[in-house]
């Protein structure tokens, strides 16, 4: 049977049987969009938790919480190198690895009067809030004419000038009185959501700092005050408290989440200089990096069988709390569908007996087995395309309704979203696709019942 017939036929069954089609379809509908919404909320909450609250693309080696008859472990530059270069025989490499360097004694702050447009200056403690990041993994993350180096290490600084003055960018160095730039600093997200969900609503005099203006606090300075603490501790060793002027110059999902983060050398000179050599040569903690998934497990055993632990992932923990979610819900939805189909496959069981002197007639004309199959699931591959299409129309309805409730109805809080959705366009294309398949299977058996019928038998049951 050519093409043109066959829809003609397909769509005079269709119109004919209307009504029967619309309420077969009704849970196919209901289903699929059930369907799309559940795996587009998957996909949109994954986006912003595993992809910007907790990153799942990394593993954090640190020193074992326990050691054997008190022999301490230490991550130094030996073993940055060999989780740089893991064996063959652990069958990944990772991406890029960096070690991370946390400031060992009392340090506090000072500053954001130019940046919030206050009166007054904030005060705030960094007493284990500071951390060293490595150079190189940090460039790409910082917009020029601004640098991620360690400025002190690279260049001999010149004495202040007459009045204690130091050409731009440089400051005069109160402790040398030696002209030297301001430490680069680059902070995570994190502290820009925690305080426009947190902090902004709780104070009516702070504005909230929108996404496009991340970018204006780019060069602004603060103060941080080296060997102090607000809470009245000091530096054990190394002298007097130092001031450094620090500059922000870019964020960084890299960066600690509540904190700053500067050029480890820094932070290496510090340590050496306020808490000891040793504080001053082993790190913190070691990030690996990896581009799939897949390598971490490799590299987490490669890190553990070298001695040391690894730091918990809330990542892994919320990632396998969607799945189960979103599993569950799926699930759910596949059972509305199930339960479609074999309403579709009673509906069709049902005109097929209507039409049954019709199909002995058609069968009496010349048409083959294959033409009548060819027309009963075209019918059910129309209605199976159309319910795929407005259950997907309802579940970017749904979806959009979520989003506006909460853009308009529910308060600012930390890594809140523009959507709660990603309707991906594979995602649309599979739910049609799903639709249109469990209504060629609903459809299957009377079609191939329909098929089976002689047509001397049917035409003599009219």
């Amino acid at each position: 049977m050519a093409a043109g017939p066959l829809s003609h036929l397909v769509r005079q069954n269709l119109r004919r049987n209307l009504k029967h089609n619309v309420l077969s379809a009704i849970g196919i509908v209901v289903g699929i969009a059930a369907f799309t919404f559940f795996l587009g909320l998957d996909g949109g909450v994954r986006k912003v938790v595993l992809g910007e609250i907790f990153p799942v693309d990394r593993l954090e080696v640190i020193p074992p919480k326990s050691t054997l008859f008190g022999t301490a472990r230490n991550l130094t530059d030996e073993v940055v190198e060999r989780l740089r270069n893991p064996p063959a025989e652990v069958g990944a490499r990772p991406r890029a690895v960096f070690p991370k360097m946390k400031l060992a004694f009392p340090a506090r702050g000072w500053g954001g009067k130019n940046i919030l447009k206050r009166d007054r200056d904030f005060f705030f403690e960094l007493s284990g809030f500071i951390e060293g990041l490595d150079e190189g993994i940090m460039q790409r993350d910082v917009t020029p004419p601004f640098v991620f180096e360690d400025w002190e290490a690279k260049n001999s600084p010149a004495p202040c000038g007459p009045g204690n003055k130091c050409p731009d960018p440089l400051y005069c160095a109160w402790d040398s009185y030696r002209c030297i730039k301001p430490v680069p600093v680059v902070i995570s997200r994190h502290m820009i959501e925690l305080y426009n969900g947190s902090i902004a609503p709780t104070h009516p005099g702070l504005p909230k700092i929108p996404d496009f203006a991340t970018s204006l606090f780019r060069g602004k300075h603060f103060t941080v005050e080296l060997g102090k603490s607000y809470l009245g501790s000091s530096a054990r060793q190394g002298g007097a408290p130092i001031h450094r002027s620090l500059q922000l110059v870019g964020l960084s999902d890299k960066a600690i989440p509540l904190g700053i983060s500067v050029p480890i050398g820094y932070v290496k000179g510090w340590n050496k200089r306020y808490a000891g050599d040793d504080e001053a040569r082993n790190y913190s903690s070691v990030v690996v990096v990896v581009d799939s998934k897949r390598d971490i497990t490799p590299l987490a055993a490669y890190a553990k069988s070298t001695g040391f632990d690894l730091a918990e992932s809330e990542g892994e923990k919320v990632g396998l709390f969607i799945t189960l979610a979103t599993v569950l819900f799926t699930l759910i939805s596949v059972i509305i569908i199930g339960i479609a189909a074999i309403n579709i496959a009673h509906t069709f069981m049902m005109l097929i007996s209507d039409r049954r002197w019709e199909i002995g007639v058609m069968r009496a004309v010349g048409a083959t087995r294959s033409h009548i199959r060819l027309v009963i699931l075209g019918e059910a591959a129309v209605v199976g395309l159309m319910s795929g299409l407005l259950g997907l129309a309802l579940a970017r309805l749904a979806g959009w309704a979520c989003d506006w409730y909460s853009a308009h109805r529910i308060p600012d809080f930390p890594f809140k979203p523009e959507t709660y959705f990603a309707f991906t366009p594979s995602l649309m294309a599979l739910s049609v696709g799903f639709a249109v398949g469990f209504c060629l299977l609903g459809a299957f058996l009377p079609a191939h019942r329909a098929a089976r019928m002689e047509p001397a038998s049917a035409l003599v049951a009219r």
